[in-house]
């Protein structure tokens, strides 16, 4: 009986997609049903009558840059292993306990350049106004984010931060030589992403002060807190040691089930400012 077989390139570039959608789909289910909604973040009604894009151009665009990045990690993952233009293809060394530890090692390393290197562009996006307006406003014209929309946005700024940031973690970290490795860190980008757009408050209170999450991230998808809390993926360290931290609570809804998310605004001291960026 034959069995199918996938190069390395091909792994890299289709499974971080997969569970992109069926990370999504189970988030998308979970959200709209009773079980959950206790940890829903807005209603179903603010979902339809805030945003101001539709869902099947969410969809849409959603599907675009799934597809150009098919072809970006197909085409650079072989040329940043060193196996563009005639080089000897490596490939993952078979697998072993020390295997094992580099990868998850690479892992760590290339997730915190990469997070570091996104708040650098998340800020800069909302300071410059060019950026901001021509860019990245299309992802902001999701006001109540939802699981599939989180890749939503303008394509030139997915080659930018995604494609040319991941790019960069990857070879910075030593990391190029395993397609697999790299399968798994954009996989967790993905699952990253979408817990903190899905609209769900599920993260345990402990790990709120470092990792991020849907009411972190949902607080600056408000337009009281966009010039804020420009963490993007995993860790909210970056915006508290720069200064683009922005308190928040998290209260029950009043009147119906479900949260709320209630930004706190600082206050203003000669001791302690915080940095407002124009958008």
């Amino acid at each position: 009986m034959a069995v199918l077989r996938f190069s390395d390139e091909a792994v890299a570039a289709a499974v971080p997609i997969l569970v992109y959608w069926t990370y999504s789909g189970v988030h998308t289910a979970l959200g709209h049903g009773r079980v959950m909604a206790k940890y829903r973040l807005n209603t179903k009604a603010e979902e339809d009558s805030k945003n101001t894009v539709s869902k099947r151009a969410v969809l849409g665009n959603v599907l675009m840059q799934h597809l150009m990045q098919l072809v970006a990690v197909t085409v650079l993952t072989p040329v940043i292993a060193g196996r563009g233009a005639g080089g000897a293809a490596t490939g993952d060394s078979p697998a072993t306990a020390s295997s094992y530890l580099t990868a998850a090692r690479q892992i760590a390393v290339t997730v915190v350049l990469y997070d570091v290197y996104r708040y650098a562009w998340h800020r800069l996006a909302h300071r410059s106004r060019f950026l901001y307006r021509h860019l990245h406003s299309w992802h902001h014209r999701l006001v109540v984010p939802y699981a599939f929309g989180a890749k939503y946005g303008h394509p030139v700024e997915a080659l930018i931060a995604d494609t040319a940031g991941a790019s960069l973690a990857i070879l910075a970290s030593g990391m190029s030589s395993s397609p697999r490795a790299t399968a798994v860190f954009l996989s967790l980008c993905n699952i990253k992403g979408i817990d903190n757009h899905c609209g769900l408050c599920l993260l345990p209170r402990r790990l709120q002060s470092l990792w991020n999450g849907a009411a972190y991230h949902g607080v600056h998808h408000l337009p009281r807190g966009v010039r804020y809390n420009f963490s993007d993926l995993f860790f909210v360290t970056w915006d508290k040691a720069f200064g683009t931290y922005l308190h928040y609570t998290v209260e029950e809804r009043p009147g119906g089930e479900g949260l709320v998310i209630q930004p706190v605004r600082p206050k203003a001291s000669k001791a302690s400012a915080v940095v407002t960026p124009v958008d």
